[in-house]
């Protein structure tokens, strides 16, 4: 009597599981079904079973053969499978789970059998990969090169575009192989960024170099946006480059237009602005520098003589000139005119005089040829040493004053400003 209300209670209790439950005695026989399971499968059950009779298995699981023989085999407590299977009501995806029920002393006794319906996961996963499949053959038509990353920051997707730029495949690009692609400079810049996006997982773009299929180093601008999954979490990076080349060629352009004479090609007084504060800033290092300024002595009566297109070619070559004596790193600026400057870097005043020297010496010592006649030129040259720290307006002046007081002595000469 004991025994029995004991059965009785363990019935109801495997009874009012949610799940289809069936459980099966030690030859695979039908010991037990409860209602969700006949619920499911309802005709599909056979009715004997329904009344106690202990027929095998595959009478009402036919396709369960294979995994059960399996796992019978194996020591593992529990084995869980997924399948599709095909009920009164429709096809219906199960996870199935086999396990093993041990008596007292660890003897096998009893296989339950659970099913879990999971159709609804398993078609939002299909809704999930048809939207995905969807954007990625958007990704693969799109025009601009395209590349997706996993939220460890390991890049796994590159498009159509992307490929066929680079002239590599998908396995070659994959992870951070595409960076071989990336000068070292702009390489380190890049994973700067990259980590610190990917630590705050926000949006970053950058501009770099990246080695086209031929051969030839492109400037691109790489564009990258977080997304995340359907829960919320941070799943990674989308992102996008375009070739900008072209635009980066006519910025590089414009900046050397802005700093750069049109006539002769050196360096204007916009790049000597630019230079000098940091020549004032390292005399605090105990480093000093020198300023020379100069002109030519009595260049407008050769305008006057042979016309500005002359005075043009003369310049020009008189750039070539004082461009030879100077050391590599020197600045040799046209301020304008027949005006010049010079700004050598970590320089004494006895090197200073002796540069000065060799550009005296170098002009005054050129045969300048035109197309009517060959004529000599001479300069006259202020000097200053840039020792302490006071502004650059007032190096200028000083060079500017000797120089004047070289050309009033009678030119040809240079005066170091006191």
């Amino acid at each position: 009597m004991i025994w029995d209300r004991a059965e009785d209670r363990y019935k109801l209790i495997f009874n009012v599981i949610p799940n289809p439950a069936v459980l099966l005695d030690l030859d695979n026989r039908v010991e037990a079904i409860n209602d969700a399971c006949i619920e499911y499968f309802q005709d599909q059950v056979p009715a004997s079973i329904v009344f106690g009779e202990k027929l095998p298995v595959e009478k009402l699981f036919p396709w369960i053969t294979n995994e059960l023989t399996y796992f019978l085999s194996i020591t593992s407590p529990e084995f869980v499978f997924e399948r599709e299977i095909e009920c009164p009501k429709g096809l219906v995806n199960f996870q199935i789970r086999l396990k093993k029920i041990l008596d007292p002393y660890d003897i096998h006794q009893n296989t339950l059998i659970l099913l879990n319906d999971i159709t609804s996961a398993v078609e939002a996963e299909k809704k999930v990969a048809r939207a995905r499949d969807f954007y990625l053959t958007l990704f693969e038509e799109f025009p601009a090169m395209i590349w997706r990353a996993t939220a460890d920051g390991q890049f796994d997707y590159f498009n159509r575009a992307w490929l066929v730029f680079t002239g590599q495949s998908l396995e070659e690009q994959k992870g951070f192989g595409w960076a071989r692609g990336v000068p070292e400079t702009d390489r380190e810049r890049f994973i700067n960024v990259y980590a610190e996006a990917i630590r705050e997982k926000k949006a970053f773009e950058i501009e770099l170099r990246l080695r086209r299929y031929d051969g030839q180093f492109r400037w691109v601008l790489n564009l990258g946006q977080p997304f995340y999954s359907l829960e919320g979490d941070f799943a990674g990076f989308i992102g996008t480059c375009y070739d900008i080349t072209e635009r980066k060629m006519q910025e590089e352009e414009l900046s050397y237009l802005a700093m750069h004479d049109p006539l002769t090609g050196l360096p204007n007084r916009r790049m000597m602005e630019v230079v000098m504060p940091r020549l004032v800033e390292q005399t605090e290092l105990g480093i000093s520098s020198a300023l020379f300024l100069m002109d030519l002595d009595n260049f407008k009566q050769v305008n006057d003589r042979f016309g500005h297109m002359v005075g043009d070619e003369l310049l020009i070559e008189l750039g070539k000139i004082l461009k030879r004596q100077l050391r590599e790193g020197d600045l040799l600026v046209r301020l304008g005119g027949d005006e010049f400057a010079i700004l050598l870097d970590g320089i004494e005043k006895g090197e200073a005089e002796q540069v000065a020297k060799r550009l005296l010496d170098s002009v005054a010592n050129h045969q300048f040829t035109t197309s009517i006649e060959s004529i000599k030129l001479y300069l006259s040259l202020g000097v200053v040493l840039i020792s302490d720290k006071k502004s650059p307006e007032s190096f200028i002046a000083l060079a500017d004053a000797a120089m004047y007081q070289a050309k009033e002595s009678g030119g040809n000469q240079y005066v170091f400003a006191s």
